[in-house]
């Protein structure tokens, strides 16, 4: 592993967040300390490879407790074109994300080519919901990504192709939802010079859940008030702050922090991370990290104090450890050293013993440029990372090679989120 830049110590935030709690400390006691139970959880996996004529994909849902043998299974396997059937707009085609609503009883699931957003139950595994979003002058309906508020009582949708930021009404008790188009922001009509490609990339909440970050793009970002009618933008950043192709955020406090993979769509490819304060109204944009070649920032996740950036150009993970180094490592090691992992999105356990990564396919049938190959690789699964030292390093200890899906010709896994069972 090896410094690749300085980054501003965001550790101390932390550590004041702790200490300012208050309380008193509580007085010695000879009994013994419980230790809990682990936290139950599940681990699901979306194949966005189509396994009808129209589209549909396959959903893998593992237990926690397998992951940690030596061969995990899914414990449920669901063809979510069957399973979309009949059901509201139906069948999607390449399910590209997932989020899971605060009560962890619902996931979400963002078609980004076909423009549907589906709702799935998590009890029962069904699709309850499958709503398709609005297109625009701008270009057919294309849900790049989704998050449910944190009252739980709506879906933000990033509709990348219809250059919308678009609202879903959300009842998961009772499984009624409906797109709420009095609440479209219209993105398009925001376009200038400093944002020159207003295609929502993914809705990340502030810490407080009052507003959204949404990066674009063309470049640049919008802090956006979800809950008006329609929802409005708060503040922004433009291109010259933040580059082209950013993808996935952060929050650290009241920080957060975003790559860019930079250049056009089918161009070219680089690695960029930026640092965002003074959010929400008066947002400052700083680059801690950048590198150009053969390489492409996407996933960004907290472990522990560390912010961890997977490259699946280059195969590696960057992680940001307290002193404020960047360190690199190769993921093409341990179970998978001379194999071709194109790490994409990745998730932690509940006690962040563990991060799983999904691992492209040789056939990936979104994101990839013809030529460069940024997005191919040969495993077609996802890894399974220990994590040491609190997050300062970690480990490929395992990974698992998904099946080829019934009805499917290709394997290509990229939505992966860890659920929580309460």
């Amino acid at each position: 592993m090896g410094i690749l830049g300085r980054v501003t110590p965001f550790i101390a935030a932390l550590a004041v967040l702790v200490a300012s709690c208050g309380g008193r400390a509580a007085a010695p006691s000879t009994a013994p300390a419980s230790t809990p139970a682990p936290a139950s959880y599940e681990l699901w996996v979306v194949d966005q490879a189509e396994t009808t004529p129209t589209g549909g994909g396959t959903l893998y849902i593992y237990k926690g407790s397998d992951l940690k043998g030596p061969a995990p299974a899914p414990a449920y396997t669901v063809n979510l074109g069957e399973a979309a059937l009949g059901v509201g707009d139906g069948i999607g085609k390449h399910g590209h994300s997932i989020a899971f609503n605060p009560a962890m009883t619902h996931a979400v699931i963002s078609y980004v080519d076909s423009g549907h957003v589906q709702v799935v139950r998590a009890s029962d595994r069904t699709v309850v919901a499958s709503i398709k979003m609005t297109g625009s002058a701008a270009g057919p309906a294309a849900p790049h990504a989704s998050a449910v508020t944190p009252a739980g009582d709506a879906i933000i949708v990033a509709n990348q192709g219809g250059k919308r930021l678009q609202r879903i009404t959300a009842d998961f008790k009772n499984d009624v939802y409906k797109l709420d188009s009095s609440a479209d922001l219209d993105l398009s009509l925001l376009e200038d010079a400093d944002h020159p490609g207003n295609l929502p990339v993914i809705p990340v909440f502030t810490p407080d859940g009052r507003y959204v970050y949404v990066p674009m793009r063309g470049g640049g970002s919008y802090v956006i008030d979800y809950q008006a009618t329609p929802m409005k933008t708060i503040a922004s950043l433009g291109k010259p702050a933040i580059g082209p192709q950013s993808c996935c955020a952060a929050f650290v406090k009241d920080t957060i922090w975003t790559t860019a993979q930079g250049g056009a769509t089918t161009t070219t490819t680089s690695f960029n991370l930026y640092q965002v304060t003074g959010l929400p109204d008066k947002p400052v944009a700083k680059k801690i990290l950048s590198r150009t070649g053969s390489v492409e920032s996407h996933s960004v996740i907290l472990v522990g104090q560390y912010l961890w950036l997977a490259d699946r150009f280059a195969n590696t993970l960057d992680i940001v450890d307290q002193t404020g180094e960047a360190r690199t490592m190769s993921l093409a090691t341990g179970p998978l050293a001379g194999r071709d992992p194109a790490p994409d999105i990745m998730a932690a356990s509940p006690d962040e013993s563990l991060v799983f990564v999904a691992l492209r396919g040789k056939t990936p049938v979104t994101s990839n440029i013809k030529g460069l190959d940024n997005a191919v690789g040969d495993v077609g699964g996802f890894a399974i990372l220990t994590v040491k030292d609190g997050g300062r390093e970690a480990s490929v200890s395992s990974f698992v090679a998904l099946p080829l899906a019934a009805g499917a010709s290709v394997v290509d896994p990229h939505g992966l989120r860890v659920r929580l069972i309460k």
